[in-house]
């Protein structure tokens, strides 16, 4: 069949196939507007495989003044943890029927701006970020796209937020260290400012516990590496057994304990019998190692659904309320702290 000979597939052509009206396939094409039977859905979904219909999006877009996209901006994909919180805000846009555009941003101030240019340009209907940058939550929120941030922010900026506790959840991570094992010299390994305010909370729960258990904080157990990642925690981890050698490290998240515990092992050390790990972020990283790491759990999966459930909201224009939820975190029990393995 040449060129001349491809006859374009209509949304009436659809409708006389599923044996409907082409406004109940319009109901399928853009989720959210009326419901259908799951009878009628079945029989458009195999009309348009079978026709191959491939609706006008720009066209969509313009009738119901949305282009069905969520912009996203991450710190880094190579985080396990913000990898998963994005997996979860893709599956559950997909059923909603948006799509997500990510753009990795890691601490560069104006590449984060220049994605905000973007993602005004292209119209997304709205806008995640995982982290901001303090002084740029004012120049967010000018912006007509509505905003969410997974981080802790200020209120009042008619930008919403979600975030896991990390400041009391650290602090139980470094007392259980103190109090099931009498630890007294426990470093801390994270990463630069990037000015995300939950990450810095990580530390400052280490400092807080510290000082409730008589141990002053000691800046010499400190490392901040250039990134999160498994690489970084290895050199952090190296440098300090080499020059302070603590009793226990906590990362503050499981991808640098990852590599902390890598370099002990390269030591010829043991976990935990000569230096202890605990961790934030309960991914599967922590449930795989060997041994298995003692990490605080803030359930991504709840806070990406959290998340998910403001925007939708947003979305929806069932509420347009500036909102801040605070998710628990939960300190999960293995066998990097010195416990004996328990069952996930």
């Amino acid at each position: 069949m040449g060129v001349t000979d491809i006859v374009a597939v209509t949304r009436a052509d659809v409708a006389r196939r599923a044996g409907v009206s082409p406004a109940v396939v319009s109901y399928v094409l853009n989720p959210g507007t009326r419901p259908v039977s799951a009878g009628a859905r079945a029989r458009i979904e195999e009309a348009i495989l079978e026709l191959g219909y491939r609706p006008n999006a720009i066209a969509q877009a313009l009738r119901r003044s949305s282009t069905m996209s969520i912009g996203m901006m991450v710190p880094d994909l190579n985080n396990s943890s913000i990898a998963s919180i994005v997996r979860t805000v893709e599956d559950i846009a997909y059923e909603h029927g948006y799509v997500v555009v990510v753009g990795t941003v890691g601490q560069d101030l104006a590449r984060e701006k220049r994605y905000l240019r973007t993602f005004s340009d292209r119209q997304v209907d709205a806008l995640i970020m995982i982290g901001a940058h303090a002084e740029h939550l004012s120049e967010l929120a000018a912006h007509r796209i509505p905003v969410t941030v997974i981080d802790s922010i200020p209120h009042g900026l008619g930008i919403s937020s979600v975030t896991s506790e990390s400041v009391e959840s650290s602090a139980a991570a470094i007392d259980h260290l103190v109090a099931e094992h009498g630890h007294a010299r426990i470093a801390c390994v994270t990463g630069v400012s990037t000015g995300a305010v939950h990450l810095e909370d990580r530390e400052i729960g280490w400092r807080k516990a510290l000082v409730a258990a008589g141990l002053p904080p000691d800046d010499s157990l400190v490392r901040r590496t250039p990134d999160f990642s498994r690489d970084s925690g290895y050199a952090a981890a190296l440098d300090l057994i080499d020059t302070v050698r603590p009793t226990a490290i906590f990362a503050t998240t499981d991808t640098l304990a990852a590599g902390i515990l890598a370099a002990i092992i390269d030591r010829g050390l043991s976990v935990p019998r000569d230096i202890a790990i605990v961790s934030w972020d309960g991914t599967e990283i922590a449930k795989n190692s060997m041994p298995a790491l003692t990490s605080v759990d803030p359930d991504l999966d709840a806070v990406a659904g959290t998340l998910m459930k403001r925007v939708m909201a947003i979305l929806n224009k069932t509420n347009n309320v500036e909102t801040h939820d605070v998710m628990p975190g939960t300190l999960v029990i293995r066998e990097s702290c010195g416990c004996s393995p328990r069952a996930d």
